[in-house]
């Protein structure tokens, strides 16, 4: 773990990218921003695609979503920090804490998408925002791929994620939060505030000009300009042949997503908001963090490709060429990745202070003869590239921190990936509960520790060795494990 990591106050939120393209530049900047969550409610055949067709399409969509944001976020200084799949988060600098002129923001955007996705019928049915304001840490840093993480740390990027995820996990005939809605956290009355995006009054001048603009867009020729301005820095535990992936090209495989989400972060950052040698510190560890994580991708037995950090959510996609490697690796390593990583960065977190690692991990069926079920693909905007994944397992991974909520040190895994497992890790789960106290038909939880048990017990175990001692007769021999 590198120890010469120290973190570097940008002059403002402007200069943090610029910073941060500068070698051994560990910027970060705290400062006032308004953090918009956009969900697009895709059909669920294109948000948890199983073949390349609706994996293409699904992209083809995030990325005409995502550059629409970023052309109106341009205008008011702010920037699109995040394409997490169907799920985009916008960053806009403002001089207090008052949401209400942002409102028309929020309104543009909506009037933009009811161009771009006028064909609703087909991909996008609908969509919902969520918003705050408030002093955020933020610190940019370039991945095992040579892609940008705009993350953003504190209550204010927090809450309204996950004001956004506890609406997503009610029917929606349940939610406060409807389509073509958004909800705002209200500063002084400490609650959320509805508002119809329909009805902001806004004025957008030239709202046709980038509809067009939107709908027009070609993420394979943007990726071609922009790419002799990204340097990759690919993983050696990454497969050769991952690179170039792009919307309408991603790179397809068999595999399946873990996500890793830090405990206890957003209460550091507020206890340290106030004072600048503090957030330093902080933003020191979190690199720290970051980096071991990265080491962690780079060098682990796993081909493993890293997606873009979502706030204090580590992803990695655990990725193999073909099916059967795949099935042979599912029933154990399924569990055991995660075991790894809390492992080698539990110690990390705890080091620093923090809670310790969440974990959602999914990996979905594979259909028929389909080439794989986890689909990687990029967006390229304003000289950034994002890795956007796309598949069952991407979508079940995501929403398992939504339903579930888990604790540190817990594992929630996609059911359909529990049928799968062997038996004796099957055993260490239960069934998991929702936020609203439900027991899940989709998810199952364990604790790490539990776990780890019964991989040790599983290590401690006598070995078989099937020996053939006749024609057609065969005796199994057992032989304790060897202790050095």
């Amino acid at each position: 773990m590198p120890t010469t990591i120290k973190a570097e106050r940008a002059k403002d939120f402007k200069d943090l990218f610029e910073a941060r393209k500068q070698a051994g530049s560990f910027p970060f900047s705290p400062v006032l921003l308004a953090h918009l969550y956009v969900k697009l409610d895709f059909q669920p055949k294109y948000e948890n695609a199983t073949t390349a067709d609706d994996a293409r399409a699904f992209l083809r969509s995030v990325a005409r979503a995502s550059h629409a944001a970023q052309m109106l976020a341009d205008r008011r200084g702010g920037t699109l920090m995040e394409v997490q799949g169907s799920l985009l988060h916008i960053g806009i600098p403002v001089g207090n804490d008052d949401f209400e002129p942002l409102l028309s923001f929020a309104g543009e955007l909506h009037q933009i998408y009811n161009g771009v996705f006028d064909d609703r019928a087909s991909r996008v049915q609908s969509w919902c925002m969520t918003m705050d304001v408030g002093k955020t840490l933020v610190v940019s840093q370039r991945g095992v791929h040579g892609d940008d993480s705009w993350v953003s740390l504190g209550t204010a990027a927090n809450r309204p994620a996950k004001y956004l995820y506890s609406q997503l996990e009610r029917n929606k005939e349940d939610r406060a939060l409807k389509d073509f809605h958004i909800g705002c956290w209200h500063p002084t009355r400490r609650e959320w505030v509805i508002e119809d995006l329909a009805k902001i009054r806004v004025r957008l001048d030239d709202s046709v000009g980038m509809v067009r603009e939107a709908r027009q867009f070609s993420p394979q020729v943007l990726y071609k300009e922009a790419r002799s301005g990204l340097k990759e820095t690919v993983a050696r535990a990454v497969p050769v042949d991952f690179g170039d992936p792009v919307a309408d090209k991603p790179e397809i495989y068999f595999g399946w997503l873990m996500r890793a989400d830090l405990d206890g972060f957003t209460k550091r950052v507020e206890q340290c908001m106030n004072d600048d040698a503090k957030l330093q510190a902080l933003a020191t560890e979190f690199y720290q963090v970051m980096q071991c994580a990265a080491d962690f991708t780079a060098r682990h037995k796993e081909s493993m490709v890293q997606l873009p950090w979502a706030g204090d959510n580590f992803t990695a996609a655990a990725v193999f060429a073909t099916r059967d490697s795949y099935d042979d690796a599912a029933p154990k390593r399924l569990v055991e990745l995660a075991l790894d990583f809390e492992k080698e960065m539990g110690d990390r977190a705890g080091g620093c202070g923090f809670g310790g690692w969440a974990y959602g991990v999914a990996g979905g069926t594979v259909h028929g003869n389909a080439g794989g079920n986890v689909y990687l693909g990029a967006v390229i905007l304003a000289g950034r590239r994002f890795l956007v994944g796309a598949g069952e397992g991407v979508g079940r991974s995501a929403q398992a921190f939504g339903d579930i909520n888990p604790k540190a040190s817990e594992l929630v895994l996609y059911k359909v990936d529990w049928d799968r497992l062997h038996d004796s890790y099957k055993r260490a789960f239960e069934t998991a509960v929702t936020v609203r106290a439900q027991p899940s038909t989709l998810f199952k939880k364990a604790s790490a520790l539990g776990l780890n048990r019964v991989r040790a017990s599983a290590a401690a175990a006598p070995a078989q060795t099937r020996v053939s001692v006749a024609p057609g007769q065969y005796q199994t021999f057992s032989s304790k494990p060897h202790h050095p």
